[in-house]
């Protein structure tokens, strides 16, 4: 057994991995990055250490409503660290692998060529991170 971080991301919840989880904090300005990709909101320096922050919405393409940005998640993988910015966080959770459904059967936009699965929890369906494809897949700005 594992456990997973929730949040929550236009109206839609998602989880990620706890043991990449270095950090949650409050939400924050960044400095922006002149000619870079749509979904990176800028950088952010954490005690000394400048990390890209990414717009979890944009990165997915979600469509729809502006929602406030709560919380940001800073996520280390693959000898890198980013955070990303997410509507709020809401739990950890006791996470079991044959909880998790594969939807590979779907034709999903490349943009979220990094989720694993769907969790069904209590008549929940919480969509699964791959942290260490998110990450690449953040890096390299695809």
């Amino acid at each position: 057994m594992s456990q997973i971080l929730i949040f929550s991301s236009n109206n839609q919840e998602y989880s990620i991995d706890i043991r990449c989880v270095k950090e949650i904090r409050n939400w924050i300005n960044s400095t922006p990055v002149p000619d870079s990709s749509e979904f990176l909101e800028g950088i952010i320096n954490i005690r000394g250490s400048v990390i890209p922050l990414i717009d979890f919405s944009k990165k997915i393409n979600a469509s729809g409503m502006k929602h406030e940005k709560k919380a940001i998640i800073v996520v280390e993988g693959n000898n890198k660290i980013i955070s990303f910015s997410v509507e709020d966080v809401l739990e950890i959770l006791d996470f079991e692998q044959e909880n998790l459904k594969d939807f590979s059967n779907l034709n999903l936009n490349e943009n979220c060529s990094f989720f694993e699965g769907i969790i069904n929890l209590d008549n929940r369906n919480i969509f699964k991170i791959d942290e260490s494809l998110f990450i690449k897949d953040c890096i390299n700005g695809d």
